[in-house]
């Protein structure tokens, strides 16, 4: 999967509807997301991706970035392994660090 094919898929996720409850925090969590991006606080998901993908276990399915509590990102990788399990795969999104794998089930 190259960088476009995985970009498009985080859009997607990122555009996908939520329910009414979590609408308006979406929103929100995507403007912070865009204007830290502008900011140069984190990085894009195609710069992440080709720091990272040498390091991942497995295939990458999709990609979410997250807004954590204390105001960080994560980019959340789904990656399936070579026994096809699923993992998920948090990344700093400002670093490029793996921060942690774990199973996905």
């Amino acid at each position: 999967m190259n960088w476009k094919t995985l970009a498009l898929v985080s859009a997607c996720l990122l555009a996908a509807p939520a329910p009414a409850a979590r609408a308006g925090d979406d929103a929100r969590d995507q403007e912070v997301a865009r204007k830290a991006l502008l900011e140069g606080r984190i990085r894009s998901l195609s710069e992440i991706t080709e720091i990272v993908k040498p390091n991942l276990p497995g295939k990458i399915l999709g990609v979410e970035l997250e807004v954590e509590d204390d105001g960080s990102f994560v980019y959340e990788f789904d990656v399936i392994d070579a026994r096809g399990k699923l993992l998920e795969v948090d990344v700093d999104a400002a670093t490029g660090k793996i921060l942690s794998i774990e199973d996905d089930d």
